[in-house]
């Protein structure tokens, strides 16, 4: 190519988010390696006859499998890293369906699968700029980075089903393939239900056919070019959730251990119910020129609609789920309803490049975001700028440094440094932002901040949270030892009180200690694993946690007859007592509360994982110890009881043809 055309090519690929702007309005446990030799056994991808005089023979076999379909991460392509992956096939954490074990319990929702979830400790925000902040259930949406681009041999499916007790079902479909050597297409499809409501009563109303349905849809491609130049890639993505709003369980007077005995009580709330949806497009392409200079462009839109009603309204206000109303007449009003509507556009262009040990990156971001109150119709638009770099360096011993800053024009920034060593990791982050929207501007019939109109959303101070952290991996033979260790200050702290009002810290910054780790040990076809977190804030009227959290395995390796793969064992989860976070499904945040501790709770898992070909199955016990040990049970979250014993079944299967 010519200079002249490539400089070209640079500046319309720079350029073109902005023309378009303008005119559109993991597994469970840490392990650090230990019990991953579960997988299949090696796979010929092709396996050739020749007859003597060495021509290809007509008995040519190609043989599919878990090591001919591979994939790849947008993370990698975006960081110059051409790695691929190959399919999961192991056993270790396959009996894990739950999303909050699959994040070490270091979440926390309310009880069953689809539920309200938010971080169990505190999170510093990843990204400036406004969110919308209605997070409830971003937890069970498909993040940009965990999507899969594949590079497929053959016609390539992943089947999965779990039927988990309670009525909880999920099943997830991927089905990708070729359309020739340089061009792939996949579709995903992910689904969660429940028949069982969370506290009691009736399993189905005439709006929603479950307590909690979840669908998502995605369609995926990528290409590449044949001088493997340019590189594009990305999907189309719907997200639909429902579920049944009850409020947590109605005490009519009964201490809440005791309600622990009966499986028949009442909901606070008797007919509400929420739904978030939202369509995504999300497109990643980049073109490399020069290994030192290579241009790249993100484009993202989300058109989202957030919808809550309460259609016994006047009732829950007299059970006081409400702390108030700001109608002069809410008995005669029988329905509190709380929705908006909002598109955002994003794009990031910029250039990156890497010269030996040495990768850096330049970019331009620009956002912009449109909101709509569905109750009022107040309506919002912002656009925003930022401009970040990113650099990072090899050195001769492994030992790795990066640096990245990125700012936002005229609000806010973002800096983050690392040191990546071979046996220890140590930095910090320094972060100032704006408050999501939700923490800025609510109106509904009950909850409505000082602003009356979302044109004077902006009274709260940016919050800033300034963080320094250390881990490491230390491994001596069949032992492991990974330990962590954090410390945050965090000004200007945006929470909700005890009415579900937003509120913001004054005064001294808030600081928080967090240290733990893994510690592992494996010796033949035993393996255990332990993860540790301890937590400390002397703000505990503010930030609210567990001081001890520990999750344990303990399994065997089995094979039978040669075929069947077994991993069978013991899952131990512990959490020390505090006052937690309560739910307000009206604004779908949660709030601080004074009126329920949650006690500390012990509960043992029992699993076994299984595999024959290409056909996994795991069968797991849940809480196997519930009134074992002198407890009925447990509150996760307040009002809202840990899932009892039950037995899970689920299955996944890989078709390579």
């Amino acid at each position: 190519m010519k200079t002249s055309q490539y400089l070209i090519l640079v500046f319309t690929l720079l350029i073109s988010g902005s023309i378009f702007s303008q005119t559109t309005t993991s597994n469970t446990f840490s392990t650090g390696g230990l019990g991953n030799n579960n997988g299949f056994p090696p796979a010929q991808t092709q396996q050739k006859k020749t007859n003597q005089k060495g021509g290809l023979d007509d008995s040519t076999k190609v043989i599919y499998g878990p090591t001919s379909s591979r994939y790849f991460l947008e993370e990698d392509v975006f960081n110059n890293r051409k790695k691929l992956y190959t399919i999961d096939t192991l056993l270790k954490g396959f009996h894990n369906y739950s999303t909050i074990l699959q994040r070490n319990n270091t979440y926390v929702d309310l009880g069953l699968l689809g539920t309200a979830s938010r971080p169990l400790f505190y999170q510093a925000p990843d990204q400036l700029g406004t969110r919308i902040g209605y997070d409830a259930y971003s937890l069970y949406a498909i993040e940009p980075k965990d999507v899969k681009y594949y590079n497929t041999r053959s016609p390539y499916s992943d089947i999965y089903y779990v039927t988990a007790g309670k009525g909880q079902d999920i099943l997830d479909f991927d089905f990708n393939r070729n359309i020739d050597s340089l061009w792939n297409v996949g579709l995903t499809l992910h689904r969660i239900t429940s028949t069982k409501p969370l506290v009691g009563g009736t399993t189905t109303t005439g709006t929603i056919p479950n307590a909690i349905g979840h669908w998502e849809f995605m369609l995926h491609s990528n290409y590449q070019s044949k001088n493997k130049k340019y590189t594009i890639m990305g999907y189309l993505n719907r997200f639909d959730h429902n579920i049944i709003d009850e409020g947590g369980v109605a005490r009519n007077g009964v201490p809440y251990d005791s309600l622990l005995l009966y499986d028949d009580n009442n909901a606070i709330l008797t007919s509400a119910n929420s739904r978030d949806t939202w369509n995504n497009v999300h497109v990643y392409h980049e073109y490399a020129g020069y290994k030192a200079f290579q241009i790249f462009q993100t484009l993202d839109y989300e058109s989202r609609k957030t919808q809550f009603v309460d259609k016994t309204y006047s009732t829950s206000l007299t059970n006081k789920f409400y702390a108030s109303s700001y109608l002069k007449s809410p008995a005669s009003t029988d329905t509190l309803y709380n929705g908006f509507s909002s598109s955002t556009f994003q794009h990031k262009s910029g250039i990156k490049g890497f010269y030996k040990g040495f990768n850096y990156r330049l970019h331009f971001r620009q956002r912009i975001l449109n909101y709509t109150n569905l109750l009022n119709n107040d309506k919002l638009s912002r656009s925003e700028n930022f401009v970040g770099v990113w650099l990072n360096q090899y050195l001769k011993d492994s030992t790795r440094f990066f640096a990245e800053g990125e700012y936002h024009v005229g609000s806010g920034y973002r800096l983050n440094a690392e040191l990546r060593g071979k046996w220890l990791n140590f930095g910090g982050t320094f972060f100032r932002n704006v408050p999501t929207l939700a923490q800025q501007y609510m109106y509904n019939s009950s909850y409505r901040w000082l602003n009356d109109t979302v044109s004077q959303a902006n009274q709260l101070k940016n919050l800033q949270v300034l963080s320094f952290y250390a881990n490491g991996t230390i491994k001596i033979k069949n032992v492991i030892f990974s330990p962590f260790a954090s410390f945050q200050t965090i000004d200007n702290y945006i929470y909700f009180d005890q009415k579900a009002v937003v509120k913001q810290s004054t005064g001294s910054p808030i600081a928080i200690f967090r240290a733990g780790g893994t510690v592992g040990f494996q010796s033949g076809k035993f393996t255990n694993i332990n993860n540790i977190y301890w937590a400390y804030t002397k703000s505990s009227d503010l930030i609210r946690m567990p001081a001890i959290t520990i999750n344990s395995r303990l399994a065997l390796d089995i094979l039978y007859a040669k075929v069947l793969y077994i991993q069978a064992g013991l899952e131990l989860y512990y959490k020390s007592g505090y006052y937690g976070d309560a739910y307000m499904p009206a604004t779908q945040q949660f709030y601080l509360q004074d009126t329920q501790y949650l006690n500390s709770n012990f509960q043992a898992d029992i699993f076994a994982d299984m595999r024959i070909n290409r056909v996994r199955v795991f069968f797991k016990l849940s809480h196997a110890n519930q009134r074992l040990l002198g407890t009925n049970g447990y509150y996760i979250a307040p009002g809202y009881a840990g899932i009892g014993r039950t037995f899970g079944f689920g299955v996944r299967w890989l078709l390579f043809d």
